[in-house]
Formats: structure tokens, C-alpha cells, sequence
């Protein structure tokens, strides 16, 4: 039996990229799908093509990851339908483009709410109902979770404190499965969409993402990753190295990074 047949998922960051990628591959394996953005008329449109490729239900639930009070009304509409789901997928998230010297502090205000504390509040809602029928919890962090790079300082900060978070809800609750995938460069809209210092989309695609994985790949990668439970992943290219340099040779990685193309 697929390892994801019947599931009950909640997918977070749905309507695009990575997020869409893997609710086309995850309505293969016929799981029953809650898919979440924050253009309804958008995933609506999405559900018909989730159900076509074989979903056995589909459920939208838009919402804004940014705002507190949305966040807490999916939670509660997402009890009336399952009570908890089995999976949930984190994938929504906010990136950025600003050396620090040019970056409000409005824009890492909004990085931490989006990429991290949005995360914290929905994997905290079903922590009791997880007590006796353990869940899975996979968060879509990046390279960046790991390394730092120039132009994501605040993308940096909040991906790392994903990783810390989530290493210790593990530690704490070691009945869940936490799997935290961490991208490098995939070929989707997340640049475009980034923030630049004055808080603004950047509205243009770097080269690097522009070149990077196809976000069909990644999915299927990222699904296999969960299914054995792995509490890391790196997926990429050959930046997935930069990961591996920081930590054996922290020195020369300093020294490469402040010259490294990362727009």
C-alpha cells in the first residue's frame, strides 16, 4: 500500500511552487487533501485538478499565514472536517532580497511571522490529539536553515530558529515524525515574490532560481524523505555542498560565501 494513501494532509503554501508540486504528487497516491494559500479563487480552481489526478477528497481552506487571527480561524474550521490531520506539510513561506544596510526592520518583522511563527502556531494546535495517535510534521525550511548566505539575513534568521524549534518539539515529542526538508534552489516564483529592504516584492526571478531544480523533482523527493522519516534533508543542486563546507571547513566557507553569485 502507498505510504500516503488515505492520509489525511494539510498543506500549507499550496497554490505555487513547492507547496503545489507536492499536492499534484501527493493526489497520486489518493490522500485526502486540505490545501492552504491565500487566493481562494486560485485553489478552488486547483482542487478540480487535484481530484482529476486522483485525490480522494479535497478541501480548500484559505488563509493568510501572516495574520494571528486567520490562522487560528483555519485551525478551527480544519477540527469540524478531521479533528487532527495526519500529515501536515508547512510549506508556505516568505523569502527576501536586501543586504542588511538597506533593510527595514518591518521586513524581518514580517519574515519571523510568516517563516517562523506561523509555523510554531499551527504544529502547536494538535500537539494533545497527537499524544495518542502520532502525527507527521514536515517543514519546507531551505539551504539557508544551515548556512548563511548575503541578501536573506532575515530569511536566514527565521529558517534557522525553524530548525531550532523543530529539533526540540522532536526531542520533546519523540511519538512525532518531524522532518524538516530543506531546498536549494528550485525553479519556482519564490524570488519574485521575495521582499526587498523597503518591503516590497522584489517582482523578477534570480538566475540561480531561474536555473534550479524543477519543482516536480523536488516533490518527489521530498514525499520518499518523509515516507522514511529522515529528521533532515538536503535537496538540490551542487549548493546542497555549501551545506557540508560550512560545517567541515567553516573557514574557507567564509571566505567563498562573500563571493558566491546568490541573485
Amino acid at each position: 500500500m502507498d505510504y500516503f494513501q488515505n492520509k489525511r494532509i494539510w498543506i500549507t503554501g499550496a497554490s505555487s511552487g513547492i507547496g503545489k508540486a507536492m499536492a499534484l504528487e501527493l493526489a497520486k497516491s489518493q490522500s485526502h487533501l486540505v490545501i492552504s494559500a491565500r487566493r481562494k479563487n486560485t485553489l478552488e480552481k486547483f482542487s478540480n485538478e487535484l481530484l482529476q489526478s486522483g485525490a480522494a477528497s479535497v478541501h480548500v481552506l484559505a488563509f493568510d499565514l501572516e495574520k494571528e487571527e486567520e490562522r487560528e480561524n483555519a485551525i478551527l474550521e480544519l477540527r469540524t472536517l478531521w479533528v487532527e490531520p495526519e500529515i501536515m506539510i508547512l510549506s508556505g513561506g516568505l523569502s527576501q532580497r536586501s543586504l542588511i544596510l538597506e533593510t527595514d526592520l518591518a521586513v524581518y518583522r514580517r519574515l519571523m511571522e510568516v517563516d517562523y511563527l506561523a509555523n510554531v502556531h499551527l504544529s502547536k494546535a494538535f500537539l494533545k490529539e497527537w499524544q495518542t495517535k502520532p502525527g507527521q510534521i514536515a517543514i519546507i525550511s531551505s539551504l539557508v536553515g544551515k548556512i548563511p548566505t548575503p541578501y536573506r539575513s532575515g530569511y536566514a534568521a527565521a529558517k534557522h530558529a525553524l530548525h531550532g524549534y523543530f529539533d526540540s518539539l522532536r526531542a520533546e515529542h519523540p511519538q512525532l515524525k518531524v522532518n524538516i526538508i530543506c531546498p536549494g534552489f528550485i525553479h519556482t516564483q519564490v524570488s519574485v515574490n521575495a521582499l526587498k529592504g523597503d518591503n516590497s516584492p522584489l517582482g523578477e526571478m534570480d538566475r540561480a532560481q531561474a536555473e534550479g531544480m524543477d519543482p516536480k523533482q523536488f516533490a518527489r523527493k521530498a514525499l520518499r524523505s518523509m515516507q522514511r522519516n529522515r529528521a533532515i534533508s538536503l535537496i538540490g543542486g551542487k549548493e546542497v555542498w555549501g551545506v557540508h563546507l560550512h560545517r567541515f571547513f567553516p573557514g574557507l566557507f567564509r571566505r567563498l560565501i562573500a563571493k558566491v553569485r546568490v541573485r
